[in-house]
């Protein structure tokens, strides 16, 4: 499958974000989103946008966003940051590949270079990435690293662990995916602190 770079029509865009989800409570489909509900001047613009925010939240379970609104914003960031890698395969394999194995290894420091070797070492795989432009190479790597600065998961060039409730991993443990604790920093008696208050 090939790596789809869409996700540079933005990073996380929480407010834009929130207003969709608002309009998702009141009953309005994600398919039927009225684009002109964001503030964005242009109209191709509020339509590539709201393209890109319902097609992350239609890739997560609903309970997973629904109550965003109601959430921290360091909440709303890191659950948007979840749609985004369940939406886009090169931002999960930045993750896992890249991102992940630093933290595990206690090298925190996470740099442009690091995402421009992964974009390198990934061609063989995809070719698709060696028909990219200059430009396109440049705007991918900016947007992964601002998706990690906006979660909060990158702070000054250091990865950081999140400080948010227990309560908020919850919804991920709920519907299978432990996985994003991990991925989110969690260590391993918080990540079985969490699993046990759901299961028990």
């Amino acid at each position: 499958m090939e790596y789809s770079v869409s996700f540079t029509a933005g990073a996380l865009m929480r407010e834009a974000s929130m207003r969709i989800i608002e309009e998702a409570r009141r009953g309005t489909d994600l398919s039927e989103v009225d684009p002109d509900v964001l503030d964005v001047n242009s109209r191709r613009g509020r339509n590539r946008k709201t393209m890109e925010i319902t097609d992350r939240l239609k890739s997560a379970d609903r309970s997973v966003w629904e109550d965003l609104p109601e959430c921290s914003v360091q909440e709303q960031h890191l659950a948007l940051y979840y749609c985004c890698l369940k939406t886009y395969r090169l931002l999960f394999d930045f993750h896992m590949d890249v991102v992940l194995p630093k933290w595990q290894s206690f090298d925190r420091e996470l740099q442009p270079h690091d995402a421009r070797r992964f974009l390198e070492r990934r061609a063989d795989q995809h070719p698709e990435i060696d028909s990219w432009s200059a430009s396109t190479w440049e705007k991918v790597r900016q947007v992964m690293l601002k998706m990690l600065r906006e979660a909060r998961l990158l702070v000054n060039g250091t990865l950081e662990a999140p400080h948010v409730s227990s309560a908020f991993w919850k919804r991920f443990v709920e519907i299978g995916d432990v996985w994003f604790l991990e991925a989110s920093f969690l260590n391993e008696e918080t990540r079985r602190s969490v699993v046990a208050s759901v299961t028990s």
